[in-house]
């Protein structure tokens, strides 16, 4: 069967990391994304390198697959007046340049707002308000947001991650509410403005955290790998020098470690009676867990646990867990068709739906590949029409 949002057209002005993010989603539940882009460059993330994957950068093959790519030079007027009426064919639009920039070239939604269409626009701290013209990217709202004050370890200074979650999250919170405004034009026929900013979702992330703080709780600080609210939580070093991860989350899995451990003698010991015991006393608790996992290789606890019924898994480097059973099983990574390559690795989307699935999966655009085609089948250009904006764009 056809993917859910088949039929569905989406105009994409993004660049970098949320936005596409946004776009990739709606990619792969069906939609047909067309990314406008300069034709000197386009997408900054064409340009992160290195490394480099034969003269691709391996961050724009990650956020684009599926998309087709049209180049068109916005300070044209022929290339301005082809993006204009693109959004005019389109169910949705995706933005997320600095405030003000759409509204220069007249693609803002008050200008070109139809009661059907929804626009989706991503920035640093929205787009109204006295913090609407300040630029941010993904380092600088983990910071200011708090979302980076609680990774790392305590004595350590606080530590970004390194796949820069607030813009994938951002990303999916954009992609959610288009799909949440396309349920509501169904229902209604109306489309609507939306906003998905990356200062919200970098205050979002830290929930539960920044709740216990207005609550007057204790300022949230940073565990390394401890848990909050779940003790034990934490990675441990076996004999072999490697890290196991586990996790004791209730009573039951708590005493079936201690026996496994051959700690019995803590099972009555009040300082872990109960969770909130556990929590409070972590650290000596550590300590003993430590003591016990450090005696034997990793694969054996790791084996040994599950049998037991308790949450744990190796610490693995990326290339381990590409190359894992559990990644091979999910059948989550392949190689998809490319126009400039005979194939590329992909990595597929985190969800599966069984009645109506995902798009079948092709690699990320080269710069303009589709302009000629989206031209002429969406907006009904000619071969001299088609001429024009591609050679004023060549020569921008």
């Amino acid at each position: 069967m056809a993917p859910p949002l088949t039929g569905i057209k989406v105009v994409d002005f993004t660049r970098v990391i949320a936005g596409p993010v946004a776009a990739l989603i709606l990619s792969d539940l069906g939609a047909e994304v067309i990314k406008l882009e300069h034709p000197q460059g386009g997408d900054d993330t064409r340009g992160y390198r290195p490394p480099d994957y034969k003269g691709l950068s391996p961050a724009f093959l990650a956020y684009n697959r599926g998309k087709q790519s049209v180049a068109l030079d916005l300070s044209t007027s022929c290339g301005l007046s082809a993006a204009r009426r693109l959004v005019d064919k389109a169910d949705i639009v995706i933005e997320n340049f600095s405030t003000g920039v759409m509204a220069k070239y007249g693609l803002d939604y008050d200008t070109v707002k139809r009661p059907e269409l929804i626009y989706i626009s991503t920035s640093a701290y929205g787009r109204d308000g006295p913090f609407a013209m300040q630029p941010g990217y993904d380092p600088v709202v983990q910071a200011e947001s708090g979302y980076q004050s609680l990774t790392g370890h305590p004595a350590h200074e606080p530590v970004r991650t390194a796949i820069p979650m607030t813009d994938v999250t951002t990303g999916l919170n954009g992609a959610l509410a288009a799909l949440a405004a396309l349920w509501r034009r169904k229902k209604t026929g109306l489309g609507q403005f939306v906003e998905a900013p990356l200062y919200d979702t970098g205050a979002f992330n830290t929930l539960p955290l920044a709740i216990q703080r207005m609550l007057g709780g204790e300022n949230p600080t940073r565990l390394g790998n401890a848990d909050h609210w779940v003790a034990p939580s934490n990675s441990y070093v076996a004999s072999d020098s490697n890290l196991i991860v586990l996790t004791a989350a209730n009573d039951d899995q708590f005493q079936n470690l201690l026996k496994l451990l051959n700690r019995d003698d803590l099972l009555t010991n009040p300082n872990y009676s109960t969770l909130t015991d556990r929590i409070a006393n972590r650290q000596t608790l550590d300590q003993a867990i430590q003591a016990a996992i450090e005696t034997r290789p990793a694969a054996d606890w790791v084996r040994n646990l599950r049998l037991a019924g308790i949450p744990v898994a190796l610490l693995r480097e990326t290339p381990e867990a590409i190359d894992s059973d559990e990644t091979a099983r999910r059948k989550l990574t392949g190689r998809v068709p490319h126009e400039i390559l005979e194939n590329t690795p992909d990595l597929g989307p985190p969800f599966r739906l069984k009645r109506r699935g995902t798009r079948p999966p092709k690699g990320a655009p080269a710069l303009g590949q589709d302009t000629a085609q989206v031209l002429k089948e969406w907006l009904g250009y000619n071969e001299s029409q088609i001429a024009d904006i591609t050679s004023v764009d060549a020569s921008a």
